[in-house]
Order: C-alpha cells, then sequence, then structure tokens
C-alpha cells in the first residue's frame, strides 16, 4: 500500500516505537532508581516557591552589558531547544513565543515577527551580523545554517532593535548564543556526548558526537553532525511530498581561556553544509498553477563557514565595567541548479555559484555612570564582498556558455555605526532608556547589465522607552523606537527569476526603510503566575518593494524592479500566560495577532503581505517524578482571508485563504540515568491535514520523534 492511498492510520508505521520504548525503559527502570539528570530541571525549571522569570526586556549583543531599554523578548533556553527534537534551527522556534515559522520547502525555515521576515528581521550569531549583502527580503534559509546542536539560548527581541543592532533590526532581532566549553576545578577533564535523533513522518536521521577536554582556566570542544531526511508525509490524505528530502553536514569547533582574573579569550568555528536540497515549492505545480515553475531547482550547496574570536574583560579602564571586543569572519554560499519547466522554444539548464564573505568588528562597553545610571556604548565594522557567476546549458546541444549572474560579480557593501543608550533609574519606581545610533553605508554594485555603481547612504536612529514599577509584580512598559534598513546589493542588483513567476531586473538610488514603532504593555511575576501582553503599532515607510515594470519576458514571468513604493501599517497584541498550579504541574499558554496594510504610493489600500493569522500555543507541564517530565500540548491558527494581490498569485498560498487548523502533540524527557536522556514527542496526533499560511508544502502528518543522548 503507498503512503499516499493510506488513511490517517497511517502514521502507525512510526507508532511501534512507542511500546517498544516503554518495554525498554520498563526495563531499564526496573533495574534500580534513576538519579536526576543534570539537564532536567523540575517542572521546566520552576520550584513551587521560586518567582517565574519576568521577559520583559533584552537587547544586549555582549554578555555583560545591560538590555537596550524597554524592548519586549522571550527567550529560549537549551532545554527547550532539546525538547524541540529540532532536525534544523528554526524547528526549535516553531509555536514558540510570538513567532510564525513559514518553511517553503524542508530544511527551511523564515520566521517572522510583527508581520516581518528576511531582511526585515536581523539575526546575529554570538553578537555577529548572519545577515548579508545577498540577505533578501522574502523568506530565505540562511539561519538554519546554524547549527541547533551548539546552541545555548535563543533570545527573540520584538520589534525595532536598530540602535544596539543597526540596519536590519525592524521585525525584531534572533539573538543565538552558542555554547563554550566550560569547567570547574584545577585538574584536567575530558568529557563527550552521542547523540542521535529520528523522526517517523520523514524517516529523519540525526547524529551529534562532541569532545571536550580542560580545567577551570580553558576549555576545548571538536564536534560533528550529520542528519539525512526521506520525503515527508503530510497529515490526513496528502501522502509523500515529493521532493522533500534533504540532508546535512556540519563540524565545529570552540575553545575558552580564562587570562587572568576578569579576562578571557574565546573562539568558535562552525561549518554547516546542505549539499543538494530540492526547492519543492518550483518542483511541484502550488496553488493556481497547472504545471510546475520549475523542472529543476536544487540549492547545491547552501553552505555556512564561520569563524569568531572573543575578547572579554571586566573593568579594564576608569569609568568601564566590562568591555567586549569580537572579530568574525562569515562564509555562506548559496548555490543553485535551475531548469524552467521545459518548452519547445526555452529549454535552458542554468548553473549558478552566489556568495557573501562578510568580515566584522564589533566593540561593546558598559558604563556605571552613577548608581541610578547605566550606559551602553559600542561601535561595529562590517565588510562584505559579494562574488556571483551564472552558466547557461543548452539541454539539447549541451553547449555551455557564460550567463547574467545573480547578483553583480564584485560587488561590496560596507557598514561603520556607532550607538550609545542610557538606562535611567529617575525614581524608585519609575525608569527611563533612550538612546542614539548613528549609521554609515557605502554599496558599491559592479557592473552587469548596468554601469557601475556607488551608493552612500547614512542614518541616525533613535529609541525611548518608560518602565513604571508601582508594586514588585507589575510593570508598565511603554517604548517609541525607529528601526531602519539600509538597501542591500540583494535589492540594487538581483537580476533573475524571483517567485511567483517574476523576473528582477536592477535598480538604482534606493533609499533606506524606515520603520515607527509604538509599545505598549504590561509585565506581572509574582511566585505562581508570569504573564505580559503587549500592543504595538507600525508605521513602515520607504518599504523596498518588487514593482511591476509592465514588461513580460517570453516564458511568461513578468519584470519587477525594486523600488521605496510600498508603504504599509502593522498593528498587533502578543501575550503570554505562566501558572504554576502546583510543585508539579505547569500551565503555558501563549497566543498573537498581527494586522497590516499596505500601498504603493498612489495605489489602492490593501491587506499586508504574508501577514500570519491568529495563532498560539497550550501546554501543560506535568512531572510527577524528578527522573520525568510530560506536557500535553496544543497548537493553533486561525484563517487568514486577508491576502494581498501578491499572496493572491503566490502558488504557496491559497487564493481562497489558508484555513484555520489544530494540533495535538504530547511531549515527554526520560532521565533513564545519570548520563543517558530520551525525549519522545508524538507529533500531530489527530494527522490533521494543515498549511502553515504562506508555506510551501504541508505540515508533517501524524507520527513521532525521538532523541537520545549519551554523556560519558
Amino acid at each position: 500500500m503507498s503512503w499516499k492511498a493510506r488513511p490517517r492510520g497511517a502514521w502507525a508505521s512510526g507508532l511501534w516505537m512507542i511500546p517498544l520504548f516503554f518495554c525498554v525503559t520498563s526495563s531499564l527502570l526496573a533495574e534500580e532508581p534513576l538519579p536526576v539528570s543534570p539537564s532536567l530541571p523540575a517542572a521546566g525549571g520552576l520550584e513551587a516557591t521560586d518567582p517565574i522569570e519576568t521577559l520583559r526586556v533584552e537587547g544586549s549583543r555582549s554578555r555583560h552589558a545591560q538590555v537596550e531599554g524597554a524592548v519586549s523578548f522571550f527567550r529560549v533556553d537549551e532545554l527547550q531547544i532539546t525538547r524541540a527534537i529540532p532536525e534544523v534551527l528554526t524547528d526549535a522556534l516553531r509555536g514558540v513565543g510570538s513567532i510564525h515559522m513559514q518553511t517553503t520547502t524542508a530544511g527551511q525555515g523564515s520566521p517572522f515577527l510583527r508581520g516581518l521576515t528576511g531582511s526585515g528581521l536581523l539575526s546575529v550569531v554570538d553578537g555577529m551580523r548572519l545577515n548579508n549583502a545577498i540577505y533578501r527580503s522574502a523568506p530565505n534559509p540562511y539561519l538554519d545554517l546554524v547549527d541547533s546542536h551548539l546552541v545555548e539560548e535563543i533570545h527573540v527581541i520584538r520589534g525595532p532593535a536598530s540602535v544596539r543592532h543597526g540596519s536590519d533590526a525592524m521585525g525584531g532581532v534572533v539573538s543565538v548564543r552558542s555554547r563554550r566549553p566550560y569547567f570547574e576545578g584545577d585538574d584536567w577533564e575530558m568529557r563527550g556526548l552521542l547523540s542521535g535523533m529520528f523522526a517517523s513522518a520523514n524517516l529523519a536521521r540525526g547524529v551529534r558526537t562532541e569532545f571536550e577536554v580542560g580545567r577551570q582556566d580553558f576549555g576545548l570542544r571538536g564536534g560533528f553532525t550529520g542528519l539525512a531526511t526521506s520525503d515527508l508525509r503530510g497529515g490526513g490524505d496528502t501522502g509523500k511530498q515529493i521532493p522533500t528530502a534533504f540532508e546535512s553536514v556540519g563540524a565545529d569547533a570552540a575553545f575558552t581561556w580564562a587570562l587572568d582574573d576578569g579576562q578571557s579569550l574565546n573562539g568558535d568555528f562552525q561549518f554547516m553544509k546542505q549539499p543538494d536540497t530540492p526547492r519543492y515549492d518550483e518542483l511541484v505545480a502550488g496553488f493556481g498553477q497547472t504545471e510546475p515553475s520549475s523542472l529543476i531547482f536544487q540549492y547545491q550547496p547552501l553552505e555556512r563557514l564561520f569563524a569568531h574570536l572573543n575578547y572579554e574583560t571586566v573593568e579594564p579602564f576608569p569609568g568601564v565595567s566590562t568591555l567586549d571586543l569580537d572579530v568574525s569572519f562569515q562564509r555562506i554560499r548559496d548555490d543553485r541548479t535551475t531548469r524552467a519547466y521545459p518548452s519547445p522554444e526555452n529549454d535552458y539548464e542554468f548553473r549558478e555559484q552566489n556568495a557573501s564573505e562578510l568580515f566584522g568588528v564589533v566593540l561593546a562597553g558598559r558604563s556605571q555612570v552613577t548608581d541610578q545610571i547605566d550606559l551602553n556604548w559600542g561601535a561595529d565594522a562590517y565588510l562584505d564582498w559579494v562574488s556571483s557567476t551564472r552558466t547557461r546549458e543548452e539541454v539539447a546541444t549541451g553547449s555551455t556558455e557564460p550567463w547574467i549572474s545573480r547578483f553583480p560579480n564584485g560587488s561590496k557593501m560596507n557598514s561603520y555605526g556607532v550607538y550609545a543608550d542610557v538606562v535611567m533609574q529617575v525614581l524608585p519606581t519609575l525608569e527611563v532608556n533612550g538612546g542614539l545610533r548613528y549609521s554609515y553605508f557605502d554599496t558599491y554594485i559592479a557592473p552587469s547589465v548596468e554601469r557601475s555603481q556607488n551608493q552612500v547612504n547614512q542614518d541616525v536612529t533613535g529609541a525611548l522607552g518608560f518602565v513604571w514599577s508601582p508594586t514588585d509584580e507589575l510593570s508598565l512598559i511603554a517604548s517609541f523606537r525607529r528601526g531602519f534598513r539600509a538597501p542591500n546589493v540583494f535589492d540594487l542588483g538581483t537580476i533573475g527569476p524571483r517567485p511567483g513567476n517574476r523576473y528582477n531586473v536592477p535598480t538604482t538610488n534606493l533609499s533606506p526603510e524606515v520603520i515607527y514603532t509604538y509599545d505598549f504593555g504590561f509585565t506581572y511575576s509574582a511566585s505562581r503566575i508570569d504573564a505580559e501582553v503587549f500592543g504595538f503599532y507600525s508605521n513602515y515607510n520607504d518599504k523596498i518593494a518588487s514593482v511591476l515594470t509592465g514588461l513580460t519576458l517570453p516564458d511568461g514571468r513578468a519584470v519587477v524592479q525594486s523600488s521605496n513604493e510600498k508603504l504599509a501599517r502593522l498593528a498587533g497584541v502578543e501575550g503570554s500566560l505562566r501558572v504554576l498550579l502546583s510543585s508539579e504541574v505547569f500551565l503555558v499558554a501563549e497566543a498573537f495577532y498581527t494586522w497590516g496594510e499596505q500601498q504603493v504610493r498612489g495605489g489602492e489600500v490593501e491587506p499586508a503581505d504574508r501577514i500570519p493569522p491568529f495563532q498560539g500555543r497550550v501546554g501543560v507541564a506535568y512531572q510527577p517524578l524528578e527522573w520525568i517530565w510530560i506536557e500535553p500540548y496544543v497548537r493553533f491558527a486561525a484563517s487568514q482571508n486577508r491576502l494581498s494581490n501578491r499572496d493572491i498569485q503566490d502558488p504557496r498560498i491559497n487564493p481562497e485563504g489558508t484555513p484555520g487548523w489544530a494540533t495535538l502533540g504530547v511531549r515527554t524527557q526520560w532521565a533513564l540515568r545519570e548520563n543517558l536522556d530520551l525525549v519522545v514527542e508524538v507529533r500531530n496526533i489527530t494527522d490533521a491535514d494543515y498549511r502553515e499560511h504562506g508555506s510551501g508544502y504541508q505540515a508533517p502528518g501524524a507520527g513521532v520523534a525521538t532523541s537520545v543522548a549519551f554523556r560519558f
């Protein structure tokens, strides 16, 4: 019987693991009592008498610096990432906080915050920019070139954070911090990790191995990661979605060295590669299509190499409390092989190699001016070089010729910035936060079909916020923040096909995008309850958008060009509730709603592009014993019927709207031994057939995912 023909119970092919799992664990439990795992804190890390952590503010690029004012955020820690059993990093963000996750194809996820994604969000790894000169404004795969096994925590900042972080931090910041190999004691120690994962919906098989050696003043780690999946089975009668199989491989190293009291030197090397990933929505006919857009569309490869040095010191000079200096190099490859769906007059295969090489230097400091005034300050510089080549092969004859590259080969984008922000306790119950940043951008577009051009952009941005805490438990927060995004090489110089049957041509003289955001909300944190609600409203001006030129290519693709022609208005509400019901039971509920409208200058007002629907998650964590944790949960999303004209034409989106959905799952973690942890998740128990808004394929059907970690 084929997958396509199986009824809703088809996921039973993975269900056999459940009785096997209980048989194995029962035999283990019968041998001896189980110790508490160090990685398994009680009730999600909460004791009955502990106050729940407030999730109000965060914005620091450095490990020491204080927060960037009244900025709402949430944190995803290492334990949450482990329990998500992620295949790629963005899987750990799915259904968390106020993030909407869009997946155009397998192995790639693009987070949405406050209606923005792509270059409208800033991603940073250990304080250094992941965004680069070819980072596109649409959903993109680059965050998933960071290995989830290396991540200690993820801070997600909601709304503009341009004072600290500069360009692109408009809808928010996804800040990833990797683990460091810390040791205690004067004696040399060695330790290791071997872990594996499996998921039945796509037969995903993953392995992670790492080894660490060190002592109190020095630690060194090396590791390897591998993953392979088969085609993903969707819910209901969807069956296998071909092609969605992909592979990834990664290697990494890190060290930490305590030079003396108050000083340390830290280093990271990270490499991740997806050698051959198909783009599903191009290869399978979508909504409104009778045939797919492409016969071949393979990322070959997607790859990221990252090398990073960090120097930290405490009180290096009078008036400076902490100082961080970071230097990094990042190379991202986005190579592709493509072939349009063949026609008698146009059948060519294209091979392209695209890369960004980004060198960054960041200085971040903190000064305690008085007992009531904290000053955070810093400077950064990034130099970005773009290489891009493309060849065209005539399929019938096999003849090959150079072709116009996706980006003008040899383009550059250099940026420089300085900032300062202050936190002032003006009254016992009132805190005022404010900051300013100056940024300078020098972008060179190499000659291609157009002559070369230099574009210089400058920007001064700021933020102001207030935190009033009338009681120890309650804080009222209000802020006004300005964000911006400088046009990059992707905006100015891209040549070639785009999703939605479009073809992009270069443009000139783009201005930075600007967003003005007003936030108001409250947080309440007591011994058993933690709640927060934030509302926001954003004016998004000079948005860079693909505008129709009125031309059409012989293959039917509409010719588009980037322009500062779009205005948008975004608003929404974000809320979360955490309740410690007893020493064993913990309730978590999160939900958010985003509304948007847009207008091309002189045109009609319409719903904004790709706005996610109202959605959320409710879970109840139960820890009856120290060594076991269980959480049943429900994820849900309402329908999204407010579509822009571009949404309606996007083959990934149903022109009649994306239906609402709900899915039920159960997660559990077991400390089988002091050094052996098992995580099991039963996903989409009802085998719901659904698609997250904007995604290119149906979500996974019912199945089981599991991971085992053995420490030695």
